[in-house]
């Protein structure tokens, strides 16, 4: 007598037994196609340090001729593959490498086979590796949400990278740059990590590959301040020269932090002495001011970017210079 374990439910399990065999068959009876693959690309993976690549492999993709079941095909396709040309030692600065079809990366066993490589084979030239530190070039694109502003410079870490490669590229190399940090992208004050861009490089390796960008902003503010004094940059001093208004007010944007550490005495409106050079007596000149003393990451905008200076007519009393 069969075990009564065996025989409960005899229905379902067979059943679930006759469904199995049935996904079995139709997996063992998809049809097989052959396919051909256009534009895969071929990289070297080169491990002789003492050697770097010259350029990409010439030609830089192949095509393949593959067989097996449809389904994996077209999905290997979509997922894409490569050509990974393992290099141990190099010989001499240019080799022609012929491809072996297990260089191809297939990657789980989807019963895929390899027909065939065309081209069978490329030309790889190797030239003499170099190392050394570069520093890194920071470029930022876009601009900060309306409601905020910088309250310090961005700040970068580390400041230099160790680049390896071809000596044509490493050695005529001044920076590396770093993929643009979009500060639009930035809502609050803090640390960023960024890729070093090594388009250019042509094998060259950076280490570390990524850097630490620091961004620190604040609440974007408007002040305006009064009093700040015109200042008349005389090469000596002149009695007879006044500038009118000898103030004006200046107003300031910016982060808040650096903004209302700013006083008025801190600044200085200036009008330069080639402004004013040879001025007849009883002369009047419009001329432009220059603000000074303003910090860094911080506009300053005078209420008004003019002021008249006078010299004063024959036999007038004394102008007011103003300080110099």
């Amino acid at each position: 007598m069969l075990p009564r374990a065996l025989i409960h439910n005899w229905r379902l399990k067979l059943a679930a037994l006759g469904l199995s065999v049935l996904l079995w068959a139709l997996v063992q009876t998809e049809p097989r196609n052959a396919e051909t693959l256009s534009a895969i690309p071929v990289d070297v993976m080169l491990t002789d340090t003492a050697w770097a690549l010259a350029g990409p492999p010439q030609p830089r993709t192949v095509e393949l001729r593959l067989s097996g079941p449809t389904g994996e095909i077209i999905r290997l396709a979509r997922e894409g593959t490569a050509v990974r040309i393992p290099i141990g030692e190099v010989g001499s600065n240019d080799t022609t490498v012929t491809l072996h079809r297990d260089w191809v990366e297939l990657g789980n066993d989807r019963g895929i086979s390899v027909e065939s490589v065309t081209p069978p084979s490329v030309h790889i030239a190797f030239e003499s590796a170099v190392s050394r530190a570069v520093p890194l070039a920071l470029e930022v694109k876009g601009a900060l949400p309306e409601r905020l502003a910088l309250a310090s410079p961005i700040g970068l870490n580390p400041q230099l990278v160790r680049v390896r490669g071809p000596a044509s590229r490493v050695e005529g190399l001044d920076s590396i740059p770093l993929k643009p940090l979009d500060l639009s992208r930035v809502n609050a004050s803090g640390v960023f990590e960024v890729q070093v861009d090594t388009t250019g490089l042509g094998g060259g390796r950076v280490t570390p590959p990524t850097a630490t960008v620091g961004v620190r902003v604040d609440e974007k503010i408007e002040r305006t301040l009064s009093g700040v004094p015109v200042l008349l940059q005389a090469a000596t001093g002149d009695p007879t020269l006044s500038v009118a208004p000898d103030t004006i007010s200046v107003t300031l944007r910016g982060a808040r932090t650096l903004v209302d550490a700013v006083n008025a005495g801190d600044l200085g409106a200036w009008v330069t002495s080639e402004l004013v050079k040879g001025m007849a007596k009883g002369e009047e000149r419009h001329v432009p001011v220059r603000i000074e003393g303003v910090p860094d990451l911080v506009s300053a905008q005078p209420a008004t970017d003019m002021v008249t200076v006078r010299r004063a007519p024959a036999g007038g009393g004394e102008g007011h210079p103003g300080r110099r």
